[in-house]
């Protein structure tokens, strides 16, 4: 009798936690935590970015831009970029409660083919932070046809610049949460060609959007 008390009290204390537990959703398009929810600000927009002292003038109004695009899709505003002020700690992304926007003058060779990274930081479906990292050591980055900047590395200073308003616009998709998504045109493909201007979102980004925005 006892024995199969004990049972029942581990079958109720185990459907209780079942019933307690988030329900999975959809994907849409976003990074999900480990019980299937979708990862996203919620309605903690804008997200306020800082841009490090170290990108130059000229790469602002690109990333004001990307931010835009972002934002007419939304219907709303999901980013409040700060540009009255620059971040001047040290380029050293880490969990810190504070979004910047780096650009980095090093980089891992056994990753120099990545262009950018978001480290985005959450709790439960909650995103918390988020930085993103310009890989300026390896690419060298243009806007409207003209040159910003030529990659730090010397064997790389010959290699075709990158638009950085594409660039900042897919490393904004991974700050609002989105993963990438190879095909249709996406934004949010891994890779940017040299030379590739996309900055328009696709119909697959818009309607993942829709999903959290």
């Amino acid at each position: 009798m006892l024995k199969w008390l004990g049972t029942a009290l581990v079958l109720i204390t185990v459907i209780s936690i079942q019933a307690c537990a988030p329900k999975s959703q959809e994907d849409c398009g976003f990074v999900q935590n480990v019980y299937g929810e979708r990862v996203s600000w919620k309605s903690d927009v804008p997200v306020t970015m800082y841009i490090h002292a170290q990108i130059p003038d000229s790469m602002v109004p690109a990333i004001v831009r990307a931010a835009d695009t972002w934002e007419k899709t939304a219907g709303r505003k999901l980013f409040n970029i700060v540009t009255s002020t620059r971040y001047t700690g040290p380029i050293n992304p880490h969990k810190d409660g504070v979004n910047v926007i780096y650009l980095m003058s090093s980089w891992e060779d056994n990753r120099a083919s990545e262009q950018g990274r978001t480290s985005v930081y959450w709790i439960g479906d909650l995103i918390k932070e988020a930085d993103i990292r310009l890989n300026a050591a390896d690419f060298g980055f243009y806007w409207n046809g003209q040159t910003l900047t030529r990659a730090a590395k010397a064997d790389r200073q010959g290699s075709a610049p990158v638009n950085i308003e594409a660039l900042v616009l897919h490393e904004m998709g991974h700050v609002l949460g989105l993963k990438h998504k190879d095909g249709s045109g996406s934004v949010m493909a891994t890779y940017l060609a040299a030379g590739d201007d996309r900055v328009i979102l696709a119909g697959v980004d818009q309607s993942a959007l829709q999903c959290e925005y």
